[in-house]
């Protein structure tokens, strides 16, 4: 018996005689290839699957077979009121501790990757008189040094029983700064709960600088704003994914 699973915003994922199936498509949400996104997924279930991922099986053209893992995701655990902010950030501290091969943090890597999405987003960024800019002080970026990160840091990509907790959906992950899992936590958890920043950086062992935690989710929201258009944008509800974004570029340019 096939269960197509719920969540899957960008993927189409089935449960089939407990085991995942995970078919990659839609790279116009996200600008990424499905082959490279299934690469990435792939490789970091060789890496963490076990330990704080599930169990890659097998993979096959865009279809990725993976381990099934039982319980709630910690997003349903919060929203309920139970204390995972400090487990969450235990978990992305031993992702980040992974060391890697190259250095993804360089000052002209993220600038290009900004430069290029912010060209794309820029009729929507005129449309909302909202001003951007990407300021680092590469300096600290540096000294967080470079690791493997995942990408999609949130409570709802975390899953499972409080003694083995499994992260899911690598698909973005990969050498680079932390700062990107940064801002990921910080747009998805610690501003959607507020008052949960204490533990999650207890957690974690060390909280990054702030301003530079901005930097990087100003970018990462470019980024998202580079995946539609301005039609599409004009048609989506106040309170959309992409509105959303602007929103918290307004937010930051506030402060």
């Amino acid at each position: 018996m096939v269960k197509q699973l719920e969540g899957g915003f960008i993927n189409k994922v089935y449960l089939e005689n407990g085991i995942v199936i995970k078919v990659f498509g839609n790279d116009e949400l996200v600008g990424i290839p499905s082959a490279e996104r299934l690469k990435r997924e792939k490789t970091a279930l060789e890496i963490f699957g076990g330990m704080v991922a599930p169990r890659l099986l097998h993979s096959e053209g865009l279809i990725l077979h993976q381990e099934y893992i039982e319980g709630e995701t910690y997003e349903i655990k919060a929203r309920r009121g139970e204390q995972v902010f400090e487990v969450a950030g235990k978990i992305l501290a031993r992702i980040h501790r992974h060391q890697i091969n190259r250095d993804q943090t360089s000052q002209s890597y993220y600038e290009a990757r900004f430069a290029k999405a912010l060209a794309i987003a820029k009729p929507i960024l005129d449309t909302e008189q909202l001003p951007v800019k990407f300021e680092v002080d590469w300096k600290l970026v540096r000294a967080f040094g470079a690791c493997y990160i995942h990408g999609d840091f949130w409570l709802a990509n975390i899953i499972g029983k409080e003694e083995a907790p499994k992260v899911i959906d690598w698909e973005f992950s990969g050498p680079g700064s932390p700062y990107e899992d940064f801002a990921i936590a910080d747009l998805w958890i610690l501003r959607e709960f507020p008052g949960s920043e204490t533990n999650f950086w207890k957690g974690y062992g060390r909280k990054p600088d702030p301003k530079t935690v901005n930097a990087f989710l100003v970018l990462r929201c470019i980024e998202f704003l580079a995946t539609t258009t301005l039609d599409k944008y004009l048609l989506e509800e106040k309170d959309g994914f992409y509105h959303n974004k602007v929103a918290t570029l307004h937010e930051i340019n506030q402060r």
